[in-house]
């Protein structure tokens, strides 16, 4: 039997990556993006194919280390800090 894709997403199985401000755009999709640190990690851009308002209302604000956000998340750019994505 298999594993489901939703149980290898949350565990990290399909990896990782570590962003920051110098890694530019990123459009590899990601379900899970974690604040790695340190605060005041903020985004220039954030596509999210399933969150309302996610490209205006998230852009700019300052997110604490640990702040961890769900979604289907197509493209990010990382303006401060550092953030980990995990692929979808």
């Amino acid at each position: 039997m298999s594993t489901p894709a939703y149980t290898e997403q949350s565990l990290g199985k399909r990896g990782s990556v570590v962003y920051d401000s110098a890694s530019g755009a990123i459009t590899s999709q990601k379900f899970a993006i974690l604040v790695a640190g340190p605060s005041g990690v903020t985004f220039s851009s954030l596509t999210c194919t399933n969150k309302t308002n996610a490209s205006t209302k998230l852009i700019s604000k300052a997110f604490p280390a640990g702040y961890t956000t769900y979604g289907n998340f197509t493209g990010l750019t990382v303006s401060a800090g550092e953030v980990e994505a995990y692929n979808a």
